[in-house]
């Protein structure tokens, strides 16, 4: 009876653990098993010491606020000698639209795929996705905020990769 609990106590526990979890955290576990990918990470604690702007193409700022958590960065380089992927299709396959909005963008020329996460009128994680011929960048941020101009801060941190 003391191992049928036991499993019982288990099982909840798991359960648990995992509905606290975030939907894409699977895709960071299985990318970064990937060769070609570098990810990196910064904690509440270094984006509280830093102040998250970026200048838009009016001379103003964009910024994003509220609770900001975590910001994470992958980004795939095709390995030489290795089969390459095709990070937009792989990185998208774990950001389904039945679960993330589509934030569509006003450039069409522009090859950036924004998804985000809602909790009512905040956004819980927005994932900012570049891609060129071989190579790809995945912005992704985490925590209870609003994004002033999702379509501004796209276009900034497409001018970086």
């Amino acid at each position: 009876m003391k191992q049928v609990f036991a499993i019982v106590a288990l099982a909840v526990f798991s359960l648990g653990v995992y509905a606290q979890s975030r939907p894409s955290d699977k895709l960071f576990e299985k990318m970064a098993l990937k060769p070609g990918i570098t990810m990196m990470s910064f904690s509440k604690s270094m984006l509280d010491a830093v102040n998250l702007n970026f200048d838009n193409e009016e001379g103003g700022e964009d910024n994003v606020t509220g609770d900001l958590t975590e910001v994470k960065l992958m980004i795939y380089k095709a390995p030489e000698n290795e089969e390459t992927i095709d990070f937009k299709e792989v990185t998208l396959n774990y950001l389904p639209l039945s679960r993330y909005d589509k934030v569509e963008d006003d450039d069409p020329d522009e090859d950036v795929d924004i998804r985000i996460l809602r909790k009512g009128r905040k956004v819980s994680e927005c994932h900012i996705l570049f891609q060129g011929e071989t190579n790809g960048v995945l912005l992704s941020f985490f925590g209870n905020f609003k994004i002033d101009d999702v379509d501004e801060l796209a276009e900034k941190m497409d001018s970086y990769k």
